[in-house]
């Protein structure tokens, strides 16, 4: 087939992008070494799903990005989209926050053209490396009339997600991503995307943060709770004057009694969330006592992300807590 307009391929560096001595090595690579046009390069058969557009956004390991970094993501991307001769986006990025970026693009950029966040577990010089067939089923699915209007899909060892919800699921398997409580949103296979499901919560087209307005976002402490927490550990990030925080929280996001003391009626928002990694956090009656937000089902990383957007808009809690039932 032939096509007409072009898939922009933003790299940001990741393992996708590594090198490594030895082709043995899974786990001691430099990650972030390969140019996007190198990348692209590895691909066999991508040039059927041409033309394409490259550009360089940075070129790190996952672990070092920034709130700045993805705020210049989130513009550079709505740039593309917005361009009458784009079809669609794909970036390359670190899987060790690929789960959070891919969400604060879900939430930032205003479009209903696919936006395809891919990649990879092993380096491109790793024995059975898993980039280059990661890469080519992110622009099958890039191109499939299925993808428009589902906001930024995820796709890593032929699975396709949602960006609210995939997370990072093992430290080195390629089969990694997903979302044990939701599932997948589809697959891919023999060069077409199939899809299933699609998330009824508002992004991309429908998100209010969208397109991002500043670089500039609220400071959001994440802290995760566990058995024997010190209150001084509270203490110490309430001193940095945060605009709000995120507890992972034990279990049903429960607050140790000596930690809920600190923070209810705190004089800013504070969210109570999970570290069990599945599940709904929902409200109790003493949340509403306390001036608690409840997070849904987002995973403590994101919530962290919904919460500075929301803060861009108001501080009041009950508009906050509607933000987590509609994102």
């Amino acid at each position: 087939m032939v096509y007409d307009k072009k898939i922009v391929v933003i790299g940001t560096g990741g393992t996708i992008a590594g090198q490594s001595g030895s082709a043995e090595d899974l786990t001691g690579y430099q990650a972030g070494e390969l140019s996007i046009e190198q990348v692209l390069a590895t691909v066999p058969g991508a040039e059927g799903y041409g033309p394409f557009e490259s550009h360089q956004l940075c070129n790190i390991d996952s672990s070092d990005m920034t709130m700045a970094i993805w705020a210049k993501l989130a513009h550079t991307v709505q740039a593309y989209v917005d361009r009458e001769d784009v079809a669609a986006v794909v970036v390359t990025h670190g899987t060790d926050t690929l789960e959070e970026g891919s969400y604060f693009l879900h939430l930032t950029v205003r479009t209903t053209k696919p936006i395809v966040m891919v990649g990879a577990m092993r380096p491109a010089t790793a024995i059975s490396a898993d980039g280059p067939l990661n890469l080519l089923q992110a622009v099958q699915i890039a191109r499939s009339p299925q993808a428009v209007g589902q906001g930024v899909l995820v796709t890593l060892n032929g699975t396709i997600n949602c960006a609210r919800d995939v997370v990072k699921q093992h430290t080195t398997d390629v089969a990694a991503f997903g979302n044990s409580f939701f599932g997948h949103l589809g697959f891919v296979q023999d060069g077409q995307a199939h899809f299933y499901y699609q998330t009824l919560r508002k992004h991309t087209a429908n998100s209010e943060f969208a397109p991002l307005s500043t670089e500039t976002l609220p400071k959001v402490a994440l802290i995760t709770l566990y058995g024997g927490v010190e209150a001084e550990l509270i203490h110490q990030v309430l001193q940095g004057k945060p605009h709000g925080i995120v507890l992972a929280g034990l279990g049903h996001g429960i607050l140790p009694e000596k930690i809920q003391q600190i923070v209810e009626h705190s004089d800013i928002p504070i969210v109570r969330s999970s570290r069990t990694g599945n599940g709904m956090v929902s409200a109790m009656p003493s949340d509403s006592r306390f001036g608690f937000i409840v997070s849904d089902t987002l995973a403590p990383s994101k919530a962290r992300l919904l919460l500075m957007l929301g803060l861009t808009k108001t501080t009041d809690r009950k508009q906050l807590q509607t933000y987590f039932e509609q994102y």
